[in-house]
């Protein structure tokens, strides 16, 4: 196709209206055939004559037997069905394109586009640096998963009651390397690591819940992921009121965690939007018992 754009308004205006009529009658009642298309030129049948179409810069040249001036009705109709033909086609599928492109050609293709562009360089190292990010975290709650799992299943292989010497220690080895992936994070990227901290702490309480744990390796992860939840969110951007709504939920459901001892800990993130959620979502439980006592005193205090 050529690269000047010919419309049906654009041959309008070159034919004029009486030539243009003309040739939409041709066209309308379906009397261009055997259209073709080689570059530039088109050419086709109209109404029993070969007709030839070239597009210039100008707009369009015919060639046609009727030996009427150029452009005549038959070169017209011949231009505009193939005018209506390419508004037929579907648009080329850019994704399809390239995507069967080699990586390094795209990379460097991608490079000298923005290369004379510093908008579009600092957009895509930032979307870049952001999906190496995603990739890390989908990588490091795989493993959490996994391991998590693992767990689970020992804790189902042994009787808590069996005073024989088939108590349950798990070994937290594994867990303990993610939770040193996660802490790096924190420092990076603390909302994407948040998420992976939140997933740790209903994890482990689930093991924690099995009531088959001995020893103290166990605790001592969930104590020291809650500490990493308190840095993600000083870190990080959490949103005030969610984070109210989970530090209070987590308080008043877990049997493990003590965040409402640490209440005063969040206040800075949590600010006045935050905290006044708290007191909301306090003052409407109707449990009374120590947590809500610990979490009140730890609001007034603050």
């Amino acid at each position: 196709m050529a690269i000047v754009e010919v419309t049906e308004d654009s041959l309008r205006r070159q034919a004029g209206e009486s030539i243009f009529t003309a040739a939409l009658a041709l066209a309308d009642q379906g009397l261009v055939t055997a259209l073709n298309e080689r570059g530039a030129s088109i050419s086709a049948m109209v109404d029993g004559r070969a007709v030839t179409v070239v597009i210039t810069k100008t707009g369009i040249e015919g060639t046609c037997a009727c030996e009427a001036p150029s452009p005549c009705p038959h070169a017209v109709a011949t231009a505009l069905t193939w005018v209506r033909t390419g508004e037929e086609r579907p648009a080329p599928d850019l994704y399809a394109a390239l995507r069967v492109r080699d990586a390094d050609w795209l990379a460097r293709r991608l490079v000298q586009l923005a290369e004379n562009d510093q908008a579009l360089a600092v957009r895509l190292l930032a979307e870049a640096e952001q999906v190496s990010a995603v990739d890390e975290l989908a990588d490091l709650r795989a493993d959490l998963e996994q391991v998590m799992a693992d767990l689970l299943e020992e804790a189902e292989q042994h009787d808590h009651d069996d005073w024989y010497g088939d108590a349950w220690y798990p070994d937290t080895g594994d867990l303990e390397e993610i939770l040193d992936d996660i802490d790096e994070l924190i420092a990076e990227e603390p909302d994407i690591a948040l998420e992976l901290i939140v997933r740790a702490i209903d994890l482990i309480e689930q093991a924690m819940d099995t009531e088959k744990v001995y020893g103290e390796e166990l605790l001592n992860a969930l104590t020291r992921v809650q500490g990493m939840h308190l840095d993600a969110c000083l870190t990080g951007s959490p949103d005030p009121v969610r984070l109210a709504e989970w530090l209070i939920g987590k308080t008043l459901t877990s049997g493990w965690c003590s965040f409402d001892r640490s209440l005063a800990d969040y206040s800075p993130v949590l600010g006045d939007q935050g905290l006044r959620r708290c007191r909301e979502l306090m003052d409407g439980n109707k449990i009374a018992d120590y947590k809500l006592r610990t979490l009140r005193e730890s609001l007034a205090r603050e």
